[in-house]
């Protein structure tokens, strides 16, 4: 079996309903050879099929590490990838990143220090490259969390929540066209951990396991931090931080 090509990792690390899941998957769209991963989404995925996970993922705890770790290992083989390529939309005027090599965008991984370290025992192949950090007040993800909804006719991802406070200006994130094919009351579902008990443990969990992530990216000098004050309406911004990062760095 021939070897996997090199694939340099981008991780996105924030607060639970900091945007970064929608940030990422925007990013990928715009270049040809970026993938979008969310760890969170593989997961809920293997507890349809796994009552246990589903009790672990619905109280807004972390799941086991090396579980984690095994699945998102899975995920970025390469026949798995092309799959994954294969089910995201890219903008008719996407172009491609840096040197064209293949980049994954890796939302929720690594979110613990035992993470980090089996990070470091990846194949070769894996090359993490930096993470950026999403820096969100407590209160506006809070409100931002508590607005998401998912369409089961069409399958997209809306926050019907805005905030507009101390320079900070979200919009709702609504549907283009949905509204005609879908009744928002009845088929938008609210996620199973989006509630006010759940958010508050998930909160505390990142205090406690997924700050010190950050420090450790800071100390080896791979820790971009971006402070997405208009939401979506930064993503320009976005792009130019992360491409101006790889061509600081010298990265291919």
């Amino acid at each position: 079996m021939a070897a996997q090509a090199k694939t340099t990792l981008i991780s996105l690390v924030g607060k639970p309903g900091s945007g970064k899941g929608t940030y990422g998957a925007l990013l990928a769209s715009r270049y040809r050879n970026l993938t979008f991963l969310s760890v969170g989404d593989v997961l809920r995925d293997s507890a349809k099929r796994n009552e246990t996970l589903r009790r672990v993922l619905t109280s807004g705890k972390l799941v086991d590490d090396t579980i984690v770790n095994e699945a998102v290992i899975e995920s970025l083989q390469e026949e798995n990838l092309q799959q994954l390529k294969a089910q995201h939309s890219i903008d008719s005027d996407a172009k491609v990143f840096n040197d064209g090599g293949e980049r994954v965008i890796l939302d929720g991984f690594p979110r613990t220090d035992a993470q980090t370290k089996l990070l470091s025992k990846w194949p070769s192949s894996l090359e993490p490259a930096l993470a950026i950090y999403f820096d969100v007040p407590d209160d506006i993800v809070i409100t931002k969390l508590l607005g998401r909804r998912k369409c089961t006719i069409c399958g997209g991802n809306f926050n019907v929540n805005g905030v507009e406070q101390d320079g900070w200006d979200m919009p709702p994130l609504l549907p283009n066209g949905c509204k005609e094919k879908c009744d928002w009351d009845i088929h938008w579902e609210k996620r199973d951990d989006d509630t006010a008990d759940i958010i508050k443990e998930r909160m505390q969990v990142f205090r406690q396991k997924t700050e010190p992530v950050l420090e450790s990216w800071s100390n080896s000098n791979r820790l971009v931090t971006f402070v997405p004050y208009k939401g979506v309406k930064e993503m320009d911004r976005l792009a130019g931080v992360l491409e101006n990062y790889f061509h600081k760095h010298s990265l291919t």
